[in-house]
């Protein structure tokens, strides 16, 4: 029999586990926004937000300029427009409404920034979006990262500084024509508070001052056309927005470019940290160098104090989270500094304050902060689910894939050659197709196993209900079967059985070694040898040396700093004893129960089925954090920092007090505590768990935790927060 969908397009999706705080980050996140495109151009300062205000309905003021907007990558520009520009009020209709086949009006976007929902018709004088860096770092090349879909990179048309060189990238091949003649007056920079950013925006705006002063035809913000003249475009204010918050070094760098002198510049900060993804994901701006900044650089100060800031906004909406454990370093400082920030906000005058210890009824119960550290083990492995294989294979940035055209909507075979030809010339090479829960089908399917996914798809294509949706429902077909055709290949096979090896703690170094002497793309490489170093308690000393000046010999010089960085932060390392036969993993594999070789995919009764057997080990710590680590005690000293587990109070105390107190009950057992009736009977009400990722999480550690969330016997429904989404490249790229 068929299966028909529990959300199906012509029903009402089901909202997340915390509507009222996905809904408030929306519409507060976008007011931020909107105060920056319609401010006036010769003013230097934002209009002071009323926080009391809760009217969504209030219209923001037209305006007469045309900003042109930079963005300092590919992602923060998704999250900005696709995620936090629309109206939260009309979002499905918005981004959902069907784009007009034929227009009298030539778009003056690409087909890329129209995915994202510009319109030529827009209320905020937007003409045009550009990307600050160029992608100059290390990657794969020749693989499934590299085609259809890596984004950020490959876009010379709209990319406008490149690092390597330290200039604007606005050589004739490179110029976007939009630049000439889309008469923005305001250039709006959105960056996050780096020194590589912060150098990118100001070597621009110095070279868009010279320019005005070179001949015509020099200056790619200005141009006189000798055959059509048109109004000189004058750039009137270059705006630096920093999210969430500009820091004293910023400041001082700004200084020291001499661009604090200059009256044409204005800078501003947004206090945007958490965007709302999904109604269950929220992402802190997809802040991709977390584990490289607080590991290798060991500066973990800014994106820790930005982590805990977005846990304050939470509980700013939600009411003081009561319990909160912590794992791993980073995960124990993030909770040390949201507890300072909390006292120091305290007002012991304030007549509303909570009493007795406590504040009343609070929409999240309880709250995990887990350090990527924890696991690095799951990364490094291949999902096997809908939703992690495109990544995987075609990599989703902040919610928007990159596909070729032909794929989702393949060439009619039928049609004139002639004609063909002609229509091949019209249509764009790619396509960007936005993946989230507007699209209920995509909801349905995207934690699926891939033994499941492409049989439930063309069974939908049999249901009427769905000809309301056919566009999406083939994109989706045609998508798992380019998904399907990849993971019957032999190579990707062989990868995935290697890597069970691994997990299964077997040697596979004449694997590795062949791989190398084949050229196998460098990260997938350095996937599988960091995979066997953390499985096995690190590499044997016979073949660590060796195999390291393989992948220098192979690869180039600059991967030697690479394998530095993993080796500073221990995704690799060397066997010290020929007769260690235990490692950390392999104690988390037994007392965990990593390994579930006979889960069903295509009913699972385990979180293991996201990659056919292997259970994601943080995943593990949530489901044992809830039960309790009563004989599991091992596992928490193979752990890197320590567990923490505390009660916030009221008034609020300081981190070093409040350890001291023993919580008591497993989470668990406070989850029948806090529950309304004392024990939870639907799975709609139960208490809500948030579970924070400092350095990333994988899409297969999301489906696992849907999955939790949505049991019976599992107690909590969870909210999930992240500094980025990431897979096993793009993991060990943003080490570099």
């Amino acid at each position: 029999m068929t299966s028909i969908p529990s959300t199906p397009h012509n029903q009402k999706r089901s909202e997340g586990p915390v509507p009222s705080l996905v809904s408030t980050l929306r519409s507060d996140n976008r007011d931020q926004l909107i105060s920056v495109l319609t401010l006036d151009p010769l003013s230097n300062s934002l209009p002071i937000q009323d926080p009391t205000n809760n009217d969504t309905t209030v219209k923001p003021p037209s305006i007469s300029h045309k900003n042109r907007l930079v963005f300092a990558s590919d992602a923060l520009r998704s999250l900005l427009i696709y995620h936090t520009l629309p109206d939260p009020t009309t979002r499905s209709a918005t981004l959902l409404k069907p784009k007009p086949k034929t227009s009298t009006r030539k778009s003056i976007f690409t087909h890329q920034e129209e995915a994202l929902g510009l319109t030529t018709i827009n209320t905020f004088g937007i003409v045009g979006t550009r990307i600050l860096l160029d992608n100059d770092s290390l990657r794969d090349s020749n693989t499934e990262n590299d085609a259809p879909g890596l984004m950020g990179t490959g876009n010379g048309t709209e990319t406008i500084y490149n690092p390597s060189t330290n200039k604007s990238v606005f050589s004739s091949s490179m110029d976007d024509p939009r630049d000439d003649t889309d008469g923005a007056s305001v250039i709006i920079y959105f960056i996050h508070p780096t020194p590589q950013h912060i150098q990118a925006v100001s070597k621009v705006i110095q070279e868009t001052s010279t320019s005005k002063k070179s001949p015509r035809g020099n200056n790619p913000f200005e141009h006189q056309s000798s055959s059509t003249p048109s109004p000189s475009t004058r750039i009137i204010k270059h705006r630096i927005v920093f999210l969430p918050r500009i820091t004293v070094l910023s400041k001082r760098i700004l200084t020291d470019e001499q661009i604090t002198r200059r009256k044409d510049v204005a800078i501003h900060s947004l206090d945007i940290n958490l965007i709302p993804m999904e109604d269950d994901v929220l992402t802190c701006l997809e802040m991709e160098s977390t584990i490289a900044e607080c590991y290798v650089n060991e500066t973990p100060s800014e994106h820790v104090t930005h982590v805990a800031q977005s846990l304050r906004k939470v509980q700013d909406i939600c009411g003081t989270i009561p319990r909160v454990q912590s794992y791993g370093k980073a995960g124990e400082m993030v909770l040390e500094r949201m507890m300072a920030l909390r006292l120091e906000e305290y007002d012991p005058y304030d007549n509303d304050s909570a009493e007795d210890g406590q504040e009343a009824n609070p929409e999240i119960k309880a709250a995990i902060i887990l350090d990527r550290m924890v696991d690095l083990v799951t990364p490094l492995v291949t999902p096997l689910t809908y939703e992690g294989l495109l990544d995987d294979l075609v990599k989703i940035d902040a919610g928007i894939i990159k596909v070729e055209t032909d794929i989702i909507s393949p060439p009619d075979e039928e049609t004139e050659p002639s004609t063909s030809t002609s229509a091949a010339q019209k249509r764009p090479k790619y396509m960007h197709l936005p993946l989230n829960d507007l699209d209920t089908l995509y909801v349905e399917v995207r934690d699926q196993h891939v033994e499941k996914f492409g049989s439930f798809l063309q069974e939908q294509a049999k249901i009427p209900i769905f000809t309301k949706n056919l566009k999406s429902l083939t994109n989706h077909i045609h998508l798992a079967e380019m998904v399907k055709h990849t993971t019957e290949q032999s190579d990707f096979r062989q990868r995935w059985q290697t890597e069970r090896s691994m997990v299964e703690s077997e040697s596979c170094y004449e694997i590795i070694e062949d791989l190398i002497a084949s050229q196998y793309p460098p990260f997938r490489l350095l996937r599988l040898l960091c995979l066997q170093s953390l499985t096995s308690g690190g590499i044997k000393a016979s073949k660590y040396e060796p195999l390291k000046r393989e992948v220098v010999q192979t690869y180039g010089y600059e991967y030697l700093f690479v394998l530095q960085n993993l080796e500073k932060i221990g995704l690799l390392k060397k066997r010290e004893s020929i007769w260690e036969s235990t490692s950390a993993f392999m104690t988390m594999r037994k007392q965990l129960s990593l390994i579930q070789a006979d889960v069903d995919p295509s009913d699972p009764d385990d979180i293991s089925y996201v990659s056919s057997g292997y259970a994601p080990i943080s995943v593990r710590i949530i489901q044992t954090a809830v039960k309790g680590w009563t004989g599991k005690e091992d596992v928490l000293r193979e752990l890197p920092g320590r567990g923490i587990d505390v009660i916030q109070r009221f008034p609020p105390e300081e981190f070093a007090a409040a350890i001291k107190h023993k919580a008591g009950t497993t989470l668990g057992s406070w989850a029948e505590q806090v529950s309304p009736n004392g024990g939870v009977t639907k799975v709609e009400d139960k208490p809500v768990l948030l579970v924070y990722f400092v350095g990333g999480l994988t899409y297969a550690e999301i489906a696992s935790i849907r999955f939790l969330s949505r049991r019976q016997s599992f107690p909590y429904k969870v909210i999930i927060c992240t500094t980025k989404i990431i897979n096993g490249s793009s993991f060990l790229q943003s080490l570099q």
